[in-house]
């Protein structure tokens, strides 16, 4: 068979029976409807306040492509607001992003025993044991590097701005720096080309119509286990500041006399204390220490000793010009009593005890012997800089500049106080070596004409991604929801049920604390009437599960009421001034960088919150395990905001804790919030093309190909319990 035809033909093949599903059979279990107590308002014309809307704008149309990221307040945070949260932490609260695949369509059915037989196009095969080429097809291809990204420092200035106390050299660094590379390669690998009526569909039953006259074609690489390697190392020269800076160092030679000294020597213990350290103020005291009869003395129970010389006043910048240290002015401290001391008329000390001086070995002259450092690395830097080259006139060096050198009172000189250092960054970056090239092609699906008369459905995934951190343990997560709509909105889920102590020793024996059936099925998110979301819509449902496990009584509820929610979405967080400053709408603070505001809140009027109640009874134990979730729905804008609340009568983890969180309900149950969704930003490029799928048909995919496939991070789809965009996870429920 080739590739074209010459004109249009239009086949039609009739399906009389329900194909088996591999990934989404009905399992064998019983599902007994019960007999009293639900009830439903899908079947009355009229309900609510009269409000409804069309459930395509509130909630997403996926043949759009939708990017959107919440703020995620899980735990113990669950209750915060969005001010508190940044009171706090100083910071927005985490993210979770959310984005769609419109050019993927997931494809969940099996492959058809009849319809679907692939047959090989020997004329399009490459490579192996053909006549076409014995060494495959040969492909260019190109990889870029990036460097790591670093920012050299330009000099360093005294923030005189701060309180005294607070006062500290300030780094000014540059732009950012950064180097890429491209490299390039060629891939050799074979190809081989398969045609078949159809690829997977997702129909069930019904008359399918082909166009026999046109080709549609999916193409599959099949990679290597050991990848294709680029290695390069980037060299760059770097500004910065050592290790050991100048203004990082604690001075510790506290008699100021370029030498170590042990503890100063004890000489009266005037208060009996026992040690030979304190300092004592009679008059302070009010005791006469030295029986002189003399009130007003001051006794050193130690030998305060000094250095043998008539130090200079220690140096200080002044601020005010007036000649006079003031206490708001930096200072040069030598002799550790952070206060600041004039020139000296008599030797003296510091007016403290001094204990054994404490000291870095450093290797200066690179001899293989460490010398002792009459200094302490610190964490701040605090240590004011002043330049002794000429020593009848000390400077303080409130800025230092590249090239800047330094000279200490006793002749040391200190070159280049910001270092220039060479350096390698190398980087590695793996690229898959594709082995094959599968393409296989297809015929044009035009029609579909089932018993209910309507399309077949679409499966649109979606991937969410966050991250968690514990203790500082930062982790990152992602998952896949499956979505479809016919008369309702669905999700496609392993249905997930929930087991209480005593059936495993921790959580993680057992997949996020539930176990899953080994079949997806379709759950229905949201009942609409006719499409149409409506105030006052209630769904209740309930029905025996009988698992291998055990039975469950499973109790749902679905609500609608129409509401309003305010949050902090905002795109513009500011106005500008005019001036190179802004002035944020949410606390009319002014600022430098508009990134520096917090959100300022949106409210969204047009909504309808939905309620979902789900009750899990496992009969004979009697353990029931309850899900309640809260989710907004705004016009044109999805999901905007989405609470998760968990209960149970035994607590997964620790019996003691089953019931020590929250207020008890009208009902006596105590809820745990587990997550909140607030949106923060979202981002929707309209398809415009109700004929996308006849014109330029997206891409399916299978669920087991997403590990595989780059458009999805090859990262695979899991199993886990989900609540529309929520993933509960009972390894994250923190007291």
């Amino acid at each position: 068979m080739g590739l074209h035809q010459n004109k249009l033909t239009i086949f039609w093949v009739a399906f009389v029976c329900c194909w088996l599903f591999e990934s989404c059979a009905e399992p064998e279990t019983s599902e007994e409807m019960a007999t009293s107590g639900p009830t439903t308002t899908l079947g009355s014309e009229n309900i609510g306040d009269g409000s409804n809307g069309l459930v395509d704008k509130y909630f997403y149309d996926f043949d759009d492509a939708i990017n959107a990221t919440f703020f995620m307040y899980g735990g113990s945070r669950f209750d915060y607001t969005y001010d508190k949260y940044r009171q706090i932490f100083n910071d927005d609260p985490p993210p979770m992003t959310m984005a769609n695949f419109p050019d993927h369509l997931l494809n969940v059915s099996p492959d058809s025993t009849h319809f679907l037989t692939r047959y090989t196009i020997d004329t399009l095969v490459v490579g192996g044991d053909t006549v076409t080429s014995e060494i495959g097809k040969i492909v260019p291809d190109s990889v870029q590097l990036f460097s790591s990204q670093f920012k050299n420092l330009e000099s360093i200035e005294w923030d005189l701005d701060a309180e005294p106390s607070l006062q500290r050299y300030r780094l000014r660094n540059s732009d950012w720096v950064q180097a890429d590379t491209m490299l390039y390669y060629s891939d050799t690998f074979d190809v081989v080309a398969y045609w078949a009526v159809l690829d997977t569909p997702l129909i069930q039953e019904g008359i399918l119509f082909v166009d026999s006259s046109e080709w549609r074609d999916t193409s599959y690489s099949f990679v290597k286990d050991d990848p294709i390697v680029f290695i390069n190392n980037f060299e760059f020269e770097r500004t910065q500041l050592s290790s050991d800076s100048l203004i990082f160092r604690i001075n510790t030679d506290c008699n100021d006399n370029n030498q170590w000294d042990g503890a100063e020597e004890g000489d009266t213990d005037y208060n009996g204390d026992g040690d030979n350290w304190d300092v004592l103020v009679e008059s302070i005291d009010n005791v006469d220490y030295n029986n002189d009869g003399d009130m007003e003395d001051i006794l050193y129970e130690f030998v305060d000793r000094g250095n043998g010389l008539l130090d200079p006043a220690e140096v200080y910048h002044d601020i005010d010009g007036n000649g006079e240290f003031d206490l708001n002015e930096p200072y040069e401290d030598r002799n550790c009593n952070d206060r600041w001391d004039g020139a000296e008329t008599d030797d003296v000390g510091n007016g403290m005890f001094d204990d054994t001086e404490q000291y870095t070995l450093v290797d200066v002259d690179g001899d293989g012997t460490e010398e002792k450092k009459l200094y302490l690395i610190g964490a701040v830097p605090n240590n004011l800089l002043v330049n002794w080259n000429n020593p009848e006139d000390p400077v303080v060096m409130l800025t230092v500049e590249l090239g800047d050198n330094l000279t200490d009172r006793w002749g040391n000189v200190y070159s280049d106080l910001i270092e220039t250092v060479n350096f390698i960054d190398s980087k590695r970056q793996d690229i898959g070596d594709i082995d094959s090239m599968v393409t296989l092609y297809t015929r044009q699906v035009v029609g579909h004409i089932t018993d209910e008369n309507r399309q077949p459905d679409d499966y649109y995934i979606t991937k969410t991604e966050w991250t968690t951190s514990n203790a500082g343990d930062v982790r990152r997560h992602y998952n896949y929801q499956i979505y479809s709509q016919d008369q309702h909105v669905n999700q496609l889920v392993y249905p997930s049920y929930f087991l209480p102590r005593g059936f495993y020793w921790s959580p993680n024996q057992i997949q996020n604390g539930f176990w899953h059936k080994e079949f997806l099925e379709n759950e229905i998110l949201y009942y609409t009437y006719n499409g149409l979301l409506r105030d006052g819509e209630q769904v209740d449902t309930a029905y025996y599960d009988t698992t291998d496990i055990a039975t469950y009584y499973i109790e749902k509820t679905f609500q609608v009421e129409t509401s309003q929610v305010t949050l902090p979405a905002a795109k513009v967080k500011a106005s500008d001034n005019g001036d190179g400053t802004w002035t944020c709408y949410r606390d009319d603070s002014v600022v430098t960088d508009v990134d520096n505001c917090a959100r300022a809140d949106t409210t969204f009027l047009d909504c309808f919150k939905i309620t979902h109640l789900l009750n899990m009874t496992m009969m004979g134990s009697g353990v029931e395990y309850g899900q309640r979730s809260y989710t907004w729905l705004a016009k044109d804008h999805g999901i905007v905001r989405s609470e998760v609340f968990l209960r149970w009568t035994e607590h997964p983890l620790d019996e003691s804790l089953s019931s020590v969180f929250g207020t008890p309900d009208s009902l006596g149950q105590i809820w745990v919030g587990y997550s909140r969704l607030d949106l923060a930003d979202i981002d929707i490029e309209r398809s415009g093309n109700v004929f996308r799928q006849l014109i330029s048909p997206p891409r399916t995919v299978h669920l087991n190909e997403l590990g595989v496939l780059p458009d999805f991070d090859f990262e695979p789809y899991k199993l886990s319990n989900q609540s529309g965009l929520q993933t509960i996870d009972f390894r994250e429920l923190t007291p």
